[in-house]
């Protein structure tokens, strides 16, 4: 697995290009700004993208998906809770939607879907057990949780989506939707 990650927008989110080495085949997980600096990557990386996957609706993790979406012609995926949140943004609907338990495969890459909601009600993690890796989007940052104060979100449901995510081997790399990668282990203390 190759994870190249892009700095974008006013408040610095992550935006990731994950790739599987072999196929070559790869998917973005929320391009918040910038799109032409994300195609730009994805044409020196020279890879292939199968989709665009949103960790939650909020402004700053979609910003980039009606411009790649039309450049791409990939499905944008993303959990049914937070559509509300693609109006504001801008973005072209779903394509379709993940929900807790589900899995896909970008080339030889196997995710499952851990729907973490708290910061928004369809928040999702994106779990790579073969690789030890797992997409937090605004859940589990280096130190912290994400916000709990905004609209629709619940301090209720990130507490249990943080127990969820804690119990993951402490090994699993933790990337999340802004700031430095992090380590389950280094997180448990959290709660």
């Amino acid at each position: 697995m190759r994870i190249h990650t892009i700095i974008v927008g006013p408040i610095d989110t992550n935006c990731y290009i994950v790739e599987d080495e072999a196929s070559r085949e790869g998917m973005i997980i929320d391009p918040g700004e910038e799109a032409d600096n994300i195609l730009k990557h994805l044409k020196n990386m020279q890879v292939k993208v199968k989709a665009i996957i949103i960790t939650h609706g909020h402004f700053d993790h979609i910003g980039a998906n009606r411009k790649l979406k039309e450049k791409l012609h990939v499905p944008i995926l993303m959990h049914e809770s937070d559509v509300f949140g693609l109006v504001t943004g801008n973005s072209p609907p779903p394509d379709s939607f993940l929900k807790d338990k589900d899995s896909f495969e970008v080339g030889g890459l196997k995710f499952e879907v851990i729907h973490t909601p708290g910061h928004t009600p369809g928040g999702i993690s994106l779990y790579c057990e073969k690789e030890k890796v797992i997409f937090t989007g605004d859940t589990l940052f280096s130190g912290t949780w994400g916000r709990t104060d905004l609209p629709y979100s619940s301090e209720e449901e990130m507490a249990k989506s943080l127990k969820k995510l804690l119990k993951l081997p402490p090994e699993t790399k933790v990337y999340p939707g802004h700031g430095q990668p992090t380590t389950i282990g280094e997180e448990q203390g959290l709660l």
